[in-house]
């Protein structure tokens, strides 16, 4: 009798174990589940983050031209915007597209994106962007500005009409061991206030490519996530209903053996 008092103590804390190692694993497995519905998409960090003044268009033909509405409207647009797509550059991967789209802007108007490009590389490889207008949006880029600015660096690759883009324009890196690399780009698409309702209500769509030619040095992307936790968690729980099965079928065969 006492004996089985003790199985069965032995088994409610097992079956305690078991229960909280399962709420355990859910809750890690939720935690570690991204929060963004695209986890492809990072916050900017702070420190790369442009200056109000420099979210004014500026350079090109257009520079001088921007009404104050709009370019506060820019400000405010660019500060809330810190959500930067990711592009992976690695082995398997040495190029990757991301369609870029503005529609229904007009004369003073601002677009900001923002571009996470990892690389994982070593030795030395040379980032490659271009911007390519898609057949039949060609209308908009005749008149729509775009400037690119690769904030790791501050550098301001390219300021001027979408149809005059160059076919490339690039950025060096360089490790002795391998590693992974990130490169920020704030793409900013704007309109002249001079722009005539000719091109008001029209829409374009390019592909933004990046890529890197020298692919013998590229490496294995990053690992993403931690799954160590999971992990752990899923055997405390695995080793805790193994037990408590031992137990209960050892108790069992007991009892048919005392009934015999």
């Amino acid at each position: 009798m006492e004996q089985k008092k003790k199985i069965k103590i032995v088994i409610i804390v097992l079956a305690v174990l078991l229960g909280l190692s399962l709420v355990a694993l859910g809750y890690t497995l939720v935690r570690n589940k991204p929060a963004n519905n695209d986890p492809s998409t990072v916050t900017v960090p702070d420190n790369l983050i442009t200056s109000e003044e420099d979210t004014k268009p500026s350079g090109g033909q257009t520079s001088g031209d921007v009404s104050g509405d709009a370019s506060s409207s820019a400000q405010g647009a660019a500060a809330a915007a810190k959500k930067a797509a990711t592009i992976s550059l690695y082995n398997r991967q040495p190029e990757e597209n991301t369609a870029f789209q503005a529609g229904n802007m007009f004369p003073g108007d601002v677009e900001t994106k923002f571009f996470r490009v990892q690389v994982s590389y070593h030795d030395k490889v040379t980032v490659h962007f271009k911007a390519a207008v898609r057949a039949g949006y060609e209308k908009l880029a005749e008149v729509l500005q775009v400037r690119v600015k690769l904030l790791t660096t501050g550098e301001t690759l390219y300021d001027g009409l979408m149809r005059d883009m160059p076919a490339n324009m690039t950025h060096k890196l360089a490790s002795a061991n391998s590693t992974t690399d990130e490169l920020y780009y704030e793409i900013t698409a704007y309109l002249d206030t001079s722009v005539g309702n000719e091109y008001q209500n029209k829409d374009l769509i390019a592909d933004f490519k990046w890529w890197v030619e020298e692919t013998g040095n590229l490496d294995n992307p990053p690992k993403t996530g931690d799954l160590a936790s999971p992990v752990l968690w899923a055997a405390v729980a695995a080793c805790a209903g193994g037990a408590m099965l031992i137990l209960l079928v050892s108790a069992k065969r007991r009892e048919e053996k005392s009934h015999g």
